[in-house]
């Protein structure tokens, strides 16, 4: 799709298209993890993540829309940007981690269920990031128009770490729902949990 899009758009003689945008993310420097197979083989770089990082040996569709990219070095500049988590204000977006949170947390409150975490051990009490869609997108439109910034790969996280085992405990206050402390022998299943959910909310 991207390298059609591109075709017709640098093949036009009208075309006014003079840099590209690819967002992609940090499966760049940890791999494929939610494939069940290759996630069990993954060594994945050391943080903090640099963007100069050499690719992991595994498919990866980043990688690809790089190649892509940069096989029209000639005809535009083009900047990368890698966001981690992303969050913000946005009603409409399956990739929205807030958003996602928020139905789930409404979906207990409303059902007087407990706050289960749905993740796993490494992830509750190891450091994690976030990114605010407002600091992605300031940054795009500055690799954009910033000559020193044309044809590089940026990372961009708000830069606050926390761990869920603290950003739980937040939500279950915000949301006035029962804090439940992460078990690892509780095999709970979210997507299980949630399946039935959509009728009981409207």
């Amino acid at each position: 799709m991207l390298s059609n899009v591109l075709s017709l758009l640098t093949s036009s003689p009208n075309s006014k298209l003079s840099h590209v945008t690819l967002q992609t993310g940090t499966k760049q420097y940890v791999g494929p993890i939610t494939d069940s197979v290759i996630s069990t083989q993954l060594v994945p770089h050391e943080p903090p993540f640099r963007e100069d990082y050499a690719r992991l040996p595994f498919p990866n569709f980043y990688h690809d829309l790089e190649d892509i990219i940069y096989s029209y070095y000639k005809a535009f500049t083009y900047s990368i940007h890698r966001p981690s988590i992303i969050i913000g204000a946005s009603s409409r977006s399956s990739y929205n981690f807030l958003l996602t949170l928020s139905v789930y947390a409404l979906v207990c409150k409303h059902e007087n269920y407990p706050c289960r975490y749905f993740g796993n051990k490494y992830t509750w009490g190891h450091f994690c990031e976030l990114s605010d869609a407002r600091l992605i997108t300031e940054q795009q439109i500055w690799a954009s128009t910033t000559k020193c910034a044309k044809n590089q790969a940026f990372n961009c996280t708000n830069g606050d770490m926390f761990t869920w085992k603290s950003m739980w405990i937040v939500l279950c206050d915000v949301f006035e729902i029962e804090f439940v402390p992460f078990d690892e022998k509780d095999k709970f299943d979210c997507v299980d949990f949630m399946k039935d959910k959509r009728s009981g909310l409207g």
